[in-house]
């Protein structure tokens, strides 16, 4: 399972909490400096991927999961603008479902995005927003697969 990178500048784009078989969790981001137009659907296949390596899944498995992008815990990257002027405010923002505590993945966030610096000024602000909530039923049917790898073990 990728673990988290170190960048050096600032970047937009999403992240997804990935749980490890080992126990615990990963970061995997895709960062839009990386990828033009990082976007949770389209990087989910990639997150699955790894999760099948991780895991042993199946194709059929790993079919039934090809729609489910909200089984995981995940977030978005981006500037900060002034509401008025639209202009970047030097700022980021880490909009996330708040379905994982915040201190469990704050320093991995900070450095696959570039953000470590910024945060130390105060430039980095982690707000709740609904759209990247998990989806319950998709999270159910990720873990019930999970779930019967590890007991094949």
């Amino acid at each position: 399972m990728p673990s988290s990178k170190k960048a050096a500048s600032p970047s937009e784009g999403i992240y997804y909490v990935v749980p490890v078989k080992a126990g615990g969790v990963t970061v995997m981001s895709q960062r839009e400096d990386e990828q033009e137009d990082a976007t949770h659907m389209f990087y989910w296949p990639k997150v699955v991927s790894n999760l099948a390596h991780e895991y042993g899944f199946d194709r059929a498995e790993i079919e039934d999961l090809h729609t489910k992008y909200l089984a995981l815990p995940r977030g978005r990257i981006q500037k900060e603008h002034d509401p008025e002027t639209l202009q970047p405010t030097g700022r980021y923002l880490v909009l996330h479902g708040g379905d994982v505590p915040e201190s469990t993945i704050r320093y991995a966030v900070h450095q696959d995005f570039g953000l470590i610096a910024l945060a130390v000024e105060g430039k980095v602000v982690w707000r709740i927003e609904e759209h990247e909530k998990m989806d319950p039923d998709d999270r159910k049917d990720l873990l019930a697969i999970i779930k019967r790898h590890k007991e094949k073990v």
